[in-house]
């Protein structure tokens, strides 16, 4: 009761790391937007999506908000080299 968000969200998850192999997350809602919010200081972490044979790496950063259809695009993330 105290995260009803109204229907908006159906999980929250706090991830600490990266994930480092492509994977697509098979039990994601298909028609669902997966958002990645961005907290601390370092350097790497890339979200890469390797579609097609092109690779695709878009650098986030603190306070930065990205949304994409995890149950769809084949994801990972590059290592983070410091902080």
């Amino acid at each position: 009761p105290a995260l009803d968000f109204g229907g908006v969200f159906f999980t929250v998850a706090i991830k600490e790391g990266t994930s480092e192999i492509i994977h697509i997350d098979w039990n994601d809602c298909i028609n669902s937007i997966t958002w990645l919010i961005a907290l601390g200081d370092w350097e790497g972490g890339y979200i890469v999506f390797p579609q097609d044979g092109i690779m695709c790496r878009i650098p986030i950063r603190a306070g930065d908000a990205f949304g994409f259809m995890a149950h769809t695009l084949a994801h990972c993330t590059t290592p983070v080299t410091k902080g």
